[in-house]
Protein backbone atom coordinates (compact mmCIF):
# COMPACT_ATOMS: atom_id res chain seq x y z
CA UNK A 1 0.00 0.00 0.00
CA UNK A 2 1.29 3.52 -1.37
CA UNK A 3 1.74 6.49 1.31
CA UNK A 4 -1.02 8.07 -0.48
CA UNK A 5 -2.90 5.39 -0.10
CA UNK A 6 -2.39 5.09 3.85
CA UNK A 7 -3.14 8.40 4.26
CA UNK A 8 -6.53 8.45 2.69
CA UNK A 9 -7.33 5.26 4.37
CA UNK A 10 -6.77 7.33 7.78
CA UNK A 11 -8.36 10.29 6.77
CA UNK A 12 -11.36 8.20 5.89
CA UNK A 13 -10.87 6.18 9.40
CA UNK A 14 -10.96 9.36 11.16
CA UNK A 15 -13.75 11.50 9.01
CA UNK A 16 -15.86 8.94 9.94
CA UNK A 17 -15.59 7.92 13.69
CA UNK A 18 -15.94 12.32 14.24
CA UNK A 19 -19.12 12.24 12.64
CA UNK A 20 -20.42 9.07 14.36
CA UNK A 21 -18.99 10.70 17.28
CA UNK A 22 -21.01 13.83 16.99
CA UNK A 23 -23.92 11.96 16.06
CA UNK A 24 -23.32 9.92 19.47
CA UNK A 25 -23.45 13.31 21.31
CA UNK A 26 -26.24 14.49 19.93
CA UNK A 27 -27.94 11.73 20.55
CA UNK A 28 -26.78 11.59 24.19
CA UNK A 29 -27.52 15.69 24.73
CA UNK A 30 -31.04 15.54 23.19
CA UNK A 31 -32.34 13.08 25.10
CA UNK A 32 -31.46 14.60 28.67
CA UNK A 33 -34.16 16.91 30.57
CA UNK A 34 -32.71 20.29 29.11
CA UNK A 35 -32.27 19.13 25.42
CA UNK A 36 -32.25 22.40 23.77
CA UNK A 37 -29.23 23.61 26.50
CA UNK A 38 -27.47 20.32 26.31
CA UNK A 39 -26.95 20.91 22.27
CA UNK A 40 -25.87 24.18 22.63
CA UNK A 41 -23.20 23.12 25.21
CA UNK A 42 -21.82 20.29 22.66
CA UNK A 43 -21.43 23.94 20.38
CA UNK A 44 -20.12 25.73 22.93
CA UNK A 45 -17.74 22.87 24.08
CA UNK A 46 -16.78 22.12 20.35
CA UNK A 47 -15.74 25.67 20.00
CA UNK A 48 -13.97 27.09 22.94
CA UNK A 49 -10.98 24.91 22.71
CA UNK A 50 -10.41 25.46 18.90
CA UNK A 51 -10.23 29.32 19.55
CA UNK A 52 -7.78 28.77 22.76
CA UNK A 53 -5.78 25.53 21.63
CA UNK A 54 -5.98 25.70 18.00
CA UNK A 55 -2.79 27.84 17.15
CA UNK A 56 -0.60 25.76 20.10
CA UNK A 57 -1.83 22.66 18.52
CA UNK A 58 -0.66 23.98 15.65
CA UNK A 59 3.01 24.55 17.46
CA UNK A 60 2.92 21.22 19.10
CA UNK A 61 1.98 19.73 15.39
CA UNK A 62 5.02 21.76 13.94
CA UNK A 63 7.51 21.27 16.81
CA UNK A 64 6.71 16.95 16.36
CA UNK A 65 6.70 17.13 12.21
CA UNK A 66 3.52 16.66 10.46
CA UNK A 67 3.73 12.52 10.54
CA UNK A 68 4.54 12.35 14.24
CA UNK A 69 2.18 14.67 15.08
CA UNK A 70 -0.52 12.66 13.22
CA UNK A 71 0.10 9.59 15.61
CA UNK A 72 -0.30 11.39 18.39
CA UNK A 73 -3.14 13.34 17.88
CA UNK A 74 -4.80 10.04 16.49
CA UNK A 75 -3.90 8.16 19.60
CA UNK A 76 -5.09 10.92 21.73
CA UNK A 77 -8.72 11.01 20.29
CA UNK A 78 -8.58 7.11 21.14
CA UNK A 79 -7.93 8.08 24.51
CA UNK A 80 -10.54 10.80 24.87
CA UNK A 81 -13.24 8.30 23.29
CA UNK A 82 -12.23 5.88 25.41
CA UNK A 83 -12.44 8.17 28.47
CA UNK A 84 -16.10 9.00 26.63
CA UNK A 85 -17.28 5.55 27.21
CA UNK A 86 -16.85 5.22 30.86
CA UNK A 87 -18.48 8.85 31.43
CA UNK A 88 -21.25 8.83 29.37
CA UNK A 89 -24.66 9.25 30.63
CA UNK A 90 -26.55 11.81 28.99
CA UNK A 91 -26.13 15.62 28.40
CA UNK A 92 -23.90 16.32 31.29
CA UNK A 93 -21.17 14.54 29.75
CA UNK A 94 -21.69 14.79 26.41
CA UNK A 95 -20.30 18.09 26.42
CA UNK A 96 -17.32 17.13 28.73
CA UNK A 97 -16.79 14.48 25.71
CA UNK A 98 -16.88 17.30 23.12
CA UNK A 99 -14.46 19.17 24.58
CA UNK A 100 -12.37 17.16 25.36
CA UNK A 101 -12.06 15.71 21.87
CA UNK A 102 -11.93 18.77 20.78
CA UNK A 103 -9.17 20.10 22.53
CA UNK A 104 -7.10 17.00 21.49
CA UNK A 105 -7.69 17.03 17.85
CA UNK A 106 -6.45 20.54 18.19
CA UNK A 107 -2.61 18.84 17.28
CA UNK A 108 -3.77 15.99 14.68
CA UNK A 109 -6.36 18.23 12.14
CA UNK A 110 -3.39 20.63 11.22
CA UNK A 111 -0.95 17.83 11.05
CA UNK A 112 -3.15 16.24 8.73
CA UNK A 113 -3.62 18.76 6.45
CA UNK A 114 0.09 19.35 6.53
CA UNK A 115 0.88 16.14 5.34
CA UNK A 116 -0.28 16.86 1.76
CA UNK A 117 2.72 19.14 0.91
CA UNK A 118 5.02 16.22 1.75
CA UNK A 119 2.54 13.56 0.03
CA UNK A 120 1.80 15.54 -3.28
CA UNK A 121 3.81 18.93 -3.12
CA UNK A 122 3.69 19.44 -7.52
CA UNK A 123 -0.11 18.78 -7.46
CA UNK A 124 -1.21 19.72 -4.60
CA UNK A 125 -4.56 19.79 -5.66
CA UNK A 126 -5.29 15.74 -6.51
CA UNK A 127 -4.97 15.17 -2.57
CA UNK A 128 -7.60 17.87 -1.58
CA UNK A 129 -10.02 16.77 -3.83
CA UNK A 130 -9.62 13.44 -2.55
CA UNK A 131 -9.58 14.59 0.87
CA UNK A 132 -12.76 16.63 0.40
CA UNK A 133 -14.06 13.31 -1.22
CA UNK A 134 -13.51 10.98 1.75
CA UNK A 135 -14.48 13.97 4.24
CA UNK A 136 -18.12 14.26 2.39
CA UNK A 137 -18.14 10.51 2.43
CA UNK A 138 -16.86 9.80 5.95
CA UNK A 139 -20.10 12.29 6.88
CA UNK A 140 -22.25 10.29 5.08
CA UNK A 141 -21.00 7.09 6.45
CA UNK A 142 -20.59 8.32 9.82
CA UNK A 143 -24.16 10.13 9.99
CA UNK A 144 -26.68 7.98 7.56
CA UNK A 145 -25.12 4.33 7.52
CA UNK A 146 -24.07 3.55 10.47
CA UNK A 147 -25.07 6.09 13.43
CA UNK A 148 -28.43 4.68 12.59
CA UNK A 149 -27.74 1.36 12.99
CA UNK A 150 -25.64 1.45 15.98
CA UNK A 151 -28.09 3.19 17.90
CA UNK A 152 -30.99 0.62 17.68
CA UNK A 153 -28.46 -1.88 18.06
CA UNK A 154 -27.38 -0.14 20.88
CA UNK A 155 -27.62 3.21 21.83
CA UNK A 156 -25.22 6.22 22.05
CA UNK A 157 -23.08 3.37 24.20
CA UNK A 158 -22.46 1.55 21.04
CA UNK A 159 -22.02 4.41 19.14
CA UNK A 160 -19.07 5.79 21.13
CA UNK A 161 -17.33 2.27 21.42
CA UNK A 162 -17.86 1.55 17.83
CA UNK A 163 -15.83 5.36 17.05
CA UNK A 164 -13.32 4.07 19.50
CA UNK A 165 -12.75 1.26 17.13
CA UNK A 166 -12.24 3.19 14.54
CA UNK A 167 -9.91 5.73 16.23
CA UNK A 168 -7.99 2.69 17.47
CA UNK A 169 -7.86 1.42 13.52
CA UNK A 170 -6.02 4.97 12.76
CA UNK A 171 -3.29 4.64 15.01
CA UNK A 172 -1.17 2.17 13.22
CA UNK A 173 -2.27 3.73 9.95
CA UNK A 174 -1.09 6.74 11.19
CA UNK A 175 2.33 5.15 12.54
CA UNK A 176 2.79 3.04 9.69
CA UNK A 177 2.20 5.98 7.12
CA UNK A 178 5.17 8.34 9.48
CA UNK A 179 7.17 4.84 9.48
CA UNK A 180 7.30 5.50 5.70
CA UNK A 181 7.69 8.76 5.41
CA UNK A 182 11.04 8.80 7.77
CA UNK A 183 13.77 11.09 6.46
CA UNK A 184 11.03 13.33 4.29
CA UNK A 185 9.54 16.71 5.36
CA UNK A 186 6.95 14.95 6.93
CA UNK A 187 8.98 13.99 9.67
CA UNK A 188 11.08 17.50 10.07
CA UNK A 189 11.10 18.57 13.50
CA UNK A 190 10.71 22.31 14.48
CA UNK A 191 12.74 23.49 18.29
CA UNK A 192 10.38 24.51 20.51
CA UNK A 193 11.47 28.02 20.36
CA UNK A 194 10.63 28.18 16.53
CA UNK A 195 7.61 25.99 16.66
CA UNK A 196 5.82 28.44 19.32
CA UNK A 197 7.38 31.40 17.51
CA UNK A 198 3.85 32.51 15.55
CA UNK A 199 5.58 36.03 14.00
CA UNK A 200 7.25 34.22 11.41
CA UNK A 201 3.41 32.79 10.56
CA UNK A 202 2.07 36.52 11.50
CA UNK A 203 4.70 37.55 8.34
CA UNK A 204 3.80 34.49 5.84
CA UNK A 205 -0.05 36.18 6.17
CA UNK A 206 1.10 39.73 5.66
CA UNK A 207 3.56 38.73 2.56
CA UNK A 208 1.02 36.80 1.10
CA UNK A 209 -1.95 38.04 -0.07
CA UNK A 210 -3.06 34.37 -1.74
CA UNK A 211 -3.05 33.07 1.89
CA UNK A 212 -5.05 35.85 3.24
CA UNK A 213 -7.55 35.59 0.43
CA UNK A 214 -8.09 31.72 1.05
CA UNK A 215 -8.26 32.37 5.23
CA UNK A 216 -11.40 34.76 3.85
CA UNK A 217 -12.67 32.08 1.06
CA UNK A 218 -12.66 29.54 4.07
CA UNK A 219 -14.54 31.88 6.16
CA UNK A 220 -17.33 33.10 3.49
CA UNK A 221 -17.32 28.91 2.43
CA UNK A 222 -18.06 28.19 6.14
CA UNK A 223 -20.71 30.76 6.29
CA UNK A 224 -22.52 29.85 3.53
CA UNK A 225 -22.57 26.01 4.39
CA UNK A 226 -23.30 26.40 8.05
CA UNK A 227 -26.01 29.16 7.24
CA UNK A 228 -28.12 26.66 4.98
CA UNK A 229 -28.06 23.96 7.28
CA UNK A 230 -30.08 26.63 9.63
CA UNK A 231 -32.05 27.98 7.35
CA UNK A 232 -32.52 24.62 4.80
CA UNK A 233 -35.62 23.59 7.03
CA UNK A 234 -37.40 26.69 7.70
CA UNK A 235 -37.37 27.32 3.48
CA UNK A 236 -38.24 23.55 3.01
CA UNK A 237 -41.42 23.99 4.62
CA UNK A 238 -42.48 27.85 4.77
CA UNK A 239 -41.03 28.49 1.29
CA UNK A 240 -41.08 25.40 -0.71
CA UNK A 241 -44.43 24.03 0.78
CA UNK A 242 -42.40 20.49 1.12
CA UNK A 243 -42.12 18.17 4.04
CA UNK A 244 -38.14 18.05 5.47
CA UNK A 245 -38.26 14.61 3.59
CA UNK A 246 -37.94 16.19 0.35
CA UNK A 247 -34.74 17.89 1.09
CA UNK A 248 -33.75 14.76 -0.98
CA UNK A 249 -34.67 17.06 -4.12
CA UNK A 250 -32.51 19.59 -3.42
CA UNK A 251 -29.37 16.96 -1.90
CA UNK A 252 -29.30 15.39 -5.14
CA UNK A 253 -28.50 18.79 -7.29
CA UNK A 254 -25.92 19.83 -4.89
CA UNK A 255 -24.23 16.44 -4.83
CA UNK A 256 -24.18 16.63 -8.38
CA UNK A 257 -22.25 19.99 -8.29
CA UNK A 258 -19.94 18.54 -5.30
CA UNK A 259 -18.84 15.54 -7.34
CA UNK A 260 -18.43 17.88 -10.70
CA UNK A 261 -16.78 20.39 -9.00
CA UNK A 262 -13.78 17.71 -7.31
CA UNK A 263 -13.70 16.04 -10.80
CA UNK A 264 -12.69 19.68 -12.00
CA UNK A 265 -10.00 20.75 -9.03
CA UNK A 266 -8.47 17.06 -9.18
CA UNK A 267 -6.25 18.68 -11.84
CA UNK A 268 -7.31 22.34 -12.72
CA UNK A 269 -5.67 23.89 -9.95
CA UNK A 270 -1.93 25.31 -8.88
CA UNK A 271 -0.78 28.23 -6.79
CA UNK A 272 -0.94 30.74 -9.87
CA UNK A 273 -4.73 29.58 -10.63
CA UNK A 274 -5.76 28.89 -6.97
CA UNK A 275 -7.07 32.73 -6.92
CA UNK A 276 -8.96 32.64 -9.76
CA UNK A 277 -10.23 29.77 -8.80
CA UNK A 278 -11.14 31.14 -5.51
CA UNK A 279 -12.72 34.41 -6.88
CA UNK A 280 -15.08 32.22 -9.47
CA UNK A 281 -16.68 30.55 -6.79
CA UNK A 282 -17.21 32.70 -3.89
CA UNK A 283 -19.08 34.38 -6.57
CA UNK A 284 -20.84 31.42 -7.43
CA UNK A 285 -22.15 30.71 -3.84
CA UNK A 286 -22.85 34.54 -3.59
CA UNK A 287 -25.30 34.46 -6.87
CA UNK A 288 -27.08 31.04 -4.74
CA UNK A 289 -27.53 32.26 -2.05
CA UNK A 290 -29.25 35.23 -3.45
CA UNK A 291 -30.98 33.41 -6.21
CA UNK A 292 -32.46 30.84 -3.00
CA UNK A 293 -33.72 34.13 -1.27
CA UNK A 294 -35.26 36.20 -4.10
CA UNK A 295 -34.91 35.02 -7.44
CA UNK A 296 -37.74 33.37 -7.66
CA UNK A 297 -39.93 36.60 -7.20
CA UNK A 298 -38.93 37.78 -10.15
CA UNK A 299 -39.32 34.39 -12.06
CA UNK A 300 -42.63 34.23 -11.17
CA UNK A 301 -43.10 38.31 -12.02
CA UNK A 302 -42.14 37.16 -15.73
CA UNK A 303 -44.59 34.40 -15.84
CA UNK A 304 -47.50 36.45 -14.72
CA UNK A 305 -46.90 39.51 -16.63
CA UNK A 306 -45.88 38.20 -19.79
CA UNK A 307 -48.29 38.48 -23.03
CA UNK A 308 -45.97 35.25 -24.71
CA UNK A 309 -48.57 32.50 -24.91
CA UNK A 310 -45.54 29.63 -24.01
CA UNK A 311 -44.76 31.58 -20.90
CA UNK A 312 -47.72 32.61 -19.63
CA UNK A 313 -48.92 29.20 -19.72
CA UNK A 314 -45.92 27.55 -17.11
CA UNK A 315 -47.59 29.44 -14.13
CA UNK A 316 -50.30 26.80 -14.03
CA UNK A 317 -47.82 23.73 -13.65
CA UNK A 318 -44.77 25.65 -12.03
CA UNK A 319 -43.14 25.97 -8.64
CA UNK A 320 -41.19 29.05 -9.36
CA UNK A 321 -39.66 28.65 -5.86
CA UNK A 322 -38.81 25.27 -6.76
CA UNK A 323 -37.29 25.29 -9.89
CA UNK A 324 -35.07 28.07 -8.57
CA UNK A 325 -34.31 26.03 -5.91
CA UNK A 326 -32.46 23.25 -7.88
CA UNK A 327 -29.97 25.12 -10.22
CA UNK A 328 -28.90 26.95 -6.98
CA UNK A 329 -28.44 24.25 -4.96
CA UNK A 330 -26.34 22.62 -8.11
CA UNK A 331 -24.38 26.08 -7.71
CA UNK A 332 -24.02 26.12 -3.91
CA UNK A 333 -22.68 22.39 -4.22
CA UNK A 334 -20.19 22.92 -6.71
CA UNK A 335 -19.00 26.61 -4.88
CA UNK A 336 -18.46 24.67 -1.74
CA UNK A 337 -16.25 21.67 -3.16
CA UNK A 338 -13.75 24.46 -5.24
CA UNK A 339 -13.65 26.83 -2.66
CA UNK A 340 -12.00 24.13 -0.27
CA UNK A 341 -9.92 22.44 -3.04
CA UNK A 342 -8.77 25.98 -4.18
CA UNK A 343 -8.30 27.69 -0.80
CA UNK A 344 -6.53 24.73 0.81
CA UNK A 345 -4.24 24.21 -2.06
CA UNK A 346 -3.30 27.70 -1.68
CA UNK A 347 -2.39 27.28 1.84
CA UNK A 348 0.04 24.22 1.01
CA UNK A 349 1.83 25.64 -1.78
CA UNK A 350 2.37 28.67 -0.98
CA UNK A 351 3.23 28.40 3.30
CA UNK A 352 7.05 27.36 4.21
CA UNK A 353 7.59 22.98 5.06
CA UNK A 354 8.20 23.87 8.73
CA UNK A 355 5.15 26.07 9.15
CA UNK A 356 2.39 24.37 7.65
CA UNK A 357 0.11 22.87 10.66
CA UNK A 358 1.07 26.79 12.35
CA UNK A 359 -0.30 28.57 9.09
CA UNK A 360 -3.84 25.89 8.55
CA UNK A 361 -4.35 26.17 12.56
CA UNK A 362 -4.18 30.06 12.17
CA UNK A 363 -6.54 29.79 9.76
CA UNK A 364 -8.85 27.69 11.40
CA UNK A 365 -8.71 30.03 14.40
CA UNK A 366 -9.40 32.75 12.59
CA UNK A 367 -12.31 31.44 11.23
CA UNK A 368 -14.01 29.88 14.17
CA UNK A 369 -13.53 33.04 15.60
CA UNK A 370 -14.79 35.29 13.23
CA UNK A 371 -17.73 33.48 12.82
CA UNK A 372 -18.91 33.38 16.26
CA UNK A 373 -21.10 36.11 15.97
CA UNK A 374 -22.97 36.12 12.78
CA UNK A 375 -23.79 32.25 13.45
CA UNK A 376 -25.93 33.27 16.51
CA UNK A 377 -27.58 35.66 15.00
CA UNK A 378 -27.99 33.05 12.14
CA UNK A 379 -30.12 30.88 14.61
CA UNK A 380 -31.81 33.88 15.76
CA UNK A 381 -32.64 35.65 12.50
CA UNK A 382 -33.87 32.63 10.95
CA UNK A 383 -36.87 32.04 13.68
CA UNK A 384 -37.49 35.37 13.91
CA UNK A 385 -37.32 36.88 9.99
CA UNK A 386 -37.78 33.46 8.18
CA UNK A 387 -35.47 31.81 5.62
CA UNK A 388 -35.55 34.21 3.19
CA UNK A 389 -34.14 37.06 4.58
CA UNK A 390 -31.57 34.61 6.39
CA UNK A 391 -30.11 33.68 3.37
CA UNK A 392 -30.23 37.62 1.91
CA UNK A 393 -28.24 38.81 5.16
CA UNK A 394 -26.40 35.91 4.51
CA UNK A 395 -25.58 36.86 0.44
CA UNK A 396 -25.22 40.57 1.54
CA UNK A 397 -22.40 39.86 3.83
CA UNK A 398 -20.47 37.33 1.87
CA UNK A 399 -21.02 39.71 -1.05
CA UNK A 400 -19.71 42.65 1.03
CA UNK A 401 -16.69 40.61 2.04
CA UNK A 402 -16.03 39.66 -1.30
CA UNK A 403 -15.59 43.01 -2.56
CA UNK A 404 -13.43 44.10 0.38
CA UNK A 405 -10.83 41.40 -0.76
CA UNK A 406 -11.16 42.29 -4.48
CA UNK A 407 -10.24 45.82 -3.95
CA UNK A 408 -6.95 45.78 -4.58
CA UNK A 409 -7.16 44.05 -8.06
CA UNK A 410 -9.53 45.99 -8.96
CA UNK A 411 -7.47 49.24 -7.99
CA UNK A 412 -4.40 47.55 -10.11
CA UNK A 413 -6.39 47.09 -13.02
CA UNK A 414 -7.75 50.71 -12.92
CA UNK A 415 -4.37 51.93 -12.72
CA UNK A 416 -3.17 51.25 -16.45
CA UNK A 417 -6.74 52.64 -17.40
CA UNK A 418 -6.21 56.32 -15.40
CA UNK A 419 -2.87 56.83 -17.08
CA UNK A 420 -3.97 56.27 -19.91
CA UNK A 421 -7.04 58.74 -19.79
CA UNK A 422 -5.15 61.99 -17.41
CA UNK A 423 -2.68 62.83 -20.29
CA UNK A 424 -5.56 62.77 -23.30
CA UNK A 425 -7.38 64.93 -20.82
CA UNK A 426 -4.48 67.14 -20.23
Amino acid sequence: MSERSLYYASKLLAQTGQNLLWAALFVAAGTGENASLGISSLFVAQLVPSLLLGMPGGAIADQLGPARGMVVGAALRFAALAVGILLIDGSTSAWMIAGLYSAVSQVFTPAEMAMVRSLRHETSSRAHSVVVALQYGGQGLGVVVLAPALYLAGGPTLMLAACALLFAAQVPVAALLGWRLRGTAATHMESTREAFAFGDVCRFFLREDVARYAVVTLALKTVVSRGIIVALPLYLRHDLGLPNSALAYLVAPGVIGIVLGLAWTNRGVNLERSRMVMRYSVAGLVVAVFALAMFDYGLAAVVNLTTLQPISQLRIHMNATFVVALPAAFLLGLGLSTTLVSARVALTESAPVGQQSRVFATQETLTEGLLVLPMLLTGIGAEIAGARMTLAAIGMVSLAAFVIIELPRLREARLPVLRKALPARA
